[in-house]
């Protein structure tokens, strides 16, 4: 997460995530899936301004289509701030939504950590990483990740989180369709098969270090891609339209809606970019996983 503060307001960068590898484990005692995931923040940010309130909770979004009532995430993050540190203090928030939702990207629990983070700051209440990690965790299954951030291995639900450093480079262009998938009906159409080989998740993060998108390309994983293809036939139909492109590998990241194609640096990636645009199968966002200084 990167901030500004000026005059008593922070300004927040929350960023997407995408799913590099994902594998489903076996099913849990509690009813969620057991998974083994590789995810990898990305330079598509939302942006949360927020400063101090009289009192109560005062949210607004940029995009009309999210709800801003207590189930939002942010105003959870609010709510359980609060809670956990006892304070009454009221804060005004406005989210600038970039981050497309519904799909697989990780915007709402993104949004979430930044206004744990923000607030922490605000508040000056002192909360450390292991802290903010603990809070982060009752919010959601991939709320966690956003807390350590950059590129980490995620088990159990996903708030198992291992950071695994990476310093090397990679481009990608994520398509999002423009509709949203419920990720609540492709885990409940995934049928476990005892026969299935998993993926090994040591090898991938081999052809992750390599720092080749051409070695990477083809150990790009999504388990759940399927059954998503099965109960939404555009996104299937969208990735092979891909396939027409020079990419070394596309893939769908969590359970959708958003498809990401990862190109090698000297492709001409704006004539890419232009040529998906043309085709008019969803918005079209050029990033990298290397972006400490894109957000702004």
């Amino acid at each position: 997460m990167k901030f500004w503060e000026e005059q008593g307001k922070i300004k927040v960068a929350a960023p997407a995530k995408i799913n590099l590898f994902l594998e489903i484990l076996g099913k849990r005692q509690d009813g969620y899936h057991e998974i083994e995931t590789v995810m990898q923040e990305v330079s598509l940010f939302d942006y949360l301004y927020i400063e101090n309130y009289d009192k109560g909770v005062a949210f607004s979004c940029s995009n009309p289509k999210l709800a801003t009532g207590e189930e939002n995430l942010v105003v959870k993050a609010v709510r359980l701030m609060q809670k956990e540190s006892g304070t009454s203090k009221g804060v005004k928030i406005h989210l600038d939504k970039k981050i497309p939702i519904g799909a697989g990207l990780g915007g709402g629990s993104s949004d979430a950590v930044a206004t744990l983070f923000g607030l922490n700051r605000l508040w000056q209440l002192g909360y450390d990483e292991k802290q903010l990690m603990s809070l982060a965790g009752k919010l959601g299954s991939d709320t966690p990740f956003f807390v350590i951030g950059n590129t980490a291995i995620c088990k159990g639900r996903g708030e198992v989180v291992t950071p695994y450093p990476l310093n090397v480079k990679y481009n990608y262009i994520i398509i999002y369709p423009r509709f949203e998938v419920s990720t609540a009906m492709v885990y409940k159409n995934f049928k476990i098969s005892l026969t299935r080989n998993l993926k090994d998740v040591s090898f991938f993060l081999q052809k992750l270090e390599s720092g080749s998108p051409q070695e990477l390309g083809p150990s790009l994983h999504n388990r759940l891609e399927n059954v998503v293809f099965g109960l939404y036939p555009g996104l299937e139909k969208i990735k092979k339209t891909l396939t027409k492109f020079d990419f070394c590998g596309t893939l769908l990241s969590g359970s959708g809606s958003a498809l990401y194609g990862l190109y090698k640096e000297e492709v001409d990636s704006k004539e890419i970019e232009y040529k998906i645009k043309m085709l008019n199968i969803g918005d079209v966002f050029m990033v990298t996983n290397d972006f400490q200084e894109t957000a702004k």
